[in-house]
């Protein structure tokens, strides 16, 4: 038997673009959200000693042409 972690929704390539449109929002920590996200799905799976991380995202598809 093996154990693993399923994540989704991890945007470690997203700019956020539009962020600085909002003067009072903390940009910088925001942006860095996904990577300490991204750091702590790792921690964890080496905490419990997974057998691998699944990670998944949307198609080049779906994004680009809207379906989902």
């Amino acid at each position: 038997m093996f154990r693993f972690i399923h994540a989704a929704g991890i945007h470690l390539d997203s700019p956020l673009r539009g962020l600085s449109r909002y003067e009072s929002a903390p940009a910088d920590s925001i942006r860095d959200a996904c990577r300490r996200a991204f750091k702590n799905l790792v921690d964890l799976a080496i905490e419990e000693k997974v057998s691998f991380v699944l990670l998944a995202r949307r198609s080049l598809f779906q994004t680009h042409l809207g379906v989902l």
